[in-house]
């Protein structure tokens, strides 16, 4: 009687023990994008990134920006300044001006998202071409009138 306790409570020890640790092993992971990077390891995409985006009316032209991307990965993402140049539009001036938003990193791209003054969403993706660069695209959200792109795409070079 004795022994058959004994077996029993080993028994319930190690399938306790087990189901402990499988717990832990088939933890569920953290939703796409907010996986932390291990500390002290700073992304790719941290740092000064400039470029410029096209001017569909004037191809010879372009909007400079530059967009700065501070130390991050945590659940809080990465801090993200986006900064713009002056630039005409056909026959409007399209003023220079800044962003503070935040970014999140998925493998070997980056995306930022805002909404403008009118409520349409925006968002910047950059994807890793190069050690010093990253190739861009920014989908424009909202009704754009008629002939406009509703995306650009560019090179940035790290400054």
């Amino acid at each position: 009687m004795v022994r058959k306790l004994f077996s029993a409570v080993i028994m319930i020890l190690a399938l306790s023990a087990s189901g402990y640790a499988a717990e832990g092993d088939n933890a569920a992971s953290l939703p796409a994008g907010t996986a932390e990077k291990p500390s002290g390891t700073p992304s790719f995409f941290e740092g000064v990134w400039s470029g410029g985006w096209p001017n569909q009316y004037t191809p010879s032209s372009k909007m400079n920006f530059t967009l700065t991307i501070g130390k991050g990965g945590g659940k809080g993402g990465f801090d993200v300044e986006y900064s713009w140049e002056m630039t005409q539009l056909r026959n409007r001036v399209v003023p220079p001006g800044s962003l503070k938003t935040k970014g999140r990193q998925e493998g070997d791209q980056f995306f930022i998202k805002w909404k403008n003054k009118q409520g349409d969403e925006q968002t910047i993706t950059l994807r890793k071409e190069s050690e010093n660069k990253v190739k861009a695209r920014l989908d424009r959200g909202g009704v754009l009138p008629p002939n406009e792109s509703p995306y650009y795409e560019s090179y940035l070079n790290r400054r």
